[in-house]
């Protein structure tokens, strides 16, 4: 049983800081290209035929969900710190 609320509270924190890689990436590959990216609208970005523009205007927007998700986290990091403190404390006390 614990092993599993360890397990869903971070794959919870993994969940609500995907975000970050996808705004790294996002970052990478615009200035790679010699590409904007911003929150004003979506803007032309052809790499070798295709146009990435709105992939990367719509992938940066994901950036906003930091607002809510980041909050969430820190919540679920906190509980998860408890429950290491709690189990600590308990097997301390059965030796």
């Amino acid at each position: 049983m614990k092993k599993a609320l360890y397990a869903l509270l971070t794959l919870g924190i993994a969940l609500c800081l995907a975000p970050i890689p996808a705004l790294i990436w996002v970052s990478w590959f615009a200035e790679r290209h010699g590409c904007r990216v911003d929150e004003a609208g979506v803007y032309p970005c052809v790499v070798n035929g295709h146009d990435w523009g709105s992939t990367l205007g719509g992938v940066f927007m994901t950036g906003w969900l930091l607002i809510l998700t980041l909050p969430l986290a820190t919540l679920l990091g906190l509980a998860l710190m408890i429950l290491i403190v709690v189990d600590l404390i308990r097997r301390a006390r059965r030796k």
